[in-house]
């Protein structure tokens, strides 16, 4: 990356240190209890969009983003378990086999597993890098695709476990104040994103509006975990089709 312009760089060091300053603070605030830590990391992440205005490169894009796939799983129950299995072969009080093991128990700390999809995270990731690879010149795509992931399906999941009494099912078991909470985040953190990078109130109220209800539908519609897929590509989807990408 030493041939690349200093925006880049700077984007790449901003992404990482909002990434570490999540992880410890979930790690920090809500050490017991995993599935409310998930969801903040889960809907905190996605303000990385703020920063994309930065990049000129779409390598910087996949080395930044393809990076936090590769660390995402790290971080699962079957990467874990094959590193410990390792582990358990090599001589006791080994050095770095110590330091290893304190590096899974840090990890194991903020993993989805046992609070979510074991590899929700990771689809998160990985349609984060497709996204920031394909629009690293239009990070407006971005913030449209990400922010109805991390703000809509992030909310909807809290406000449903709290005080979803209305359940319905398509093919997994939601409910009626969930999805209405997913449409509404969704829609709001849209409309922050496009106002940011540029586009009038008019348009980004509209805009922002159409991809809520379409990640509405895909998160009632998506099987348990790949809705970290489909809630990108349908809103990104949407967001292009309504010639926002223009």
């Amino acid at each position: 990356m030493s041939g690349l312009p200093m925006s880049d760089l700077w984007c790449a060091a901003f992404a990482y240190a909002y990434v570490a300053a999540v992880i410890l603070a979930v790690e920090t605030l809500w050490k017991g209890d995993r599935a409310t830590g998930r969801k903040i990391l889960h809907m905190s992440v996605g303000n990385i969009v703020f920063f994309l205005w930065m990049l000129t490169s779409p390598w910087t894009a996949l080395v930044v983003a393809g990076s936090f796939v590769a660390f995402s799983l790290l971080i699962t129950s079957r990467m874990q378990r094959r590193f410990r299995d390792i582990l358990g072969r090599l001589p006791e009080g080994t050095g770095p086999g110590n330091v290893f093991g304190k590096v899974l128990d840090k990890l194991s700390a903020i993993s989805v597993s046992g609070a979510g999809n074991e590899f929700g995270l990771v689809y998160y990731c990985i349609a984060f890098t497709v996204l920031a690879v394909l629009f690293y010149d239009r990070p407006i795509v971005v913030a449209a695709g990400m922010l109805p992931l991390a703000l809509g399906d992030g909310m909807g999941a809290v406000i449903g476990l709290t005080y979803g009494a209305h359940k319905y099912k398509l093919i997994d078991r939601k409910s009626v104040e969930g999805t209405a909470a997913v449409f509404a985040a969704a829609a709001i953190g849209v409309a922050f994103g496009l106002l940011f990078y540029g586009m009038p109130w008019p348009q980004a109220a509209g805009t922002a509006l159409a991809i809520g209800l379409v990640t509405a539908l895909a998160e009632a519609a998506a099987p348990w975990g790949l809705d970290n897929l489909a809630i990108p590509a349908c809103a990104a989807g949407t967001f292009l089709l309504l010639g926002g990408g223009a």
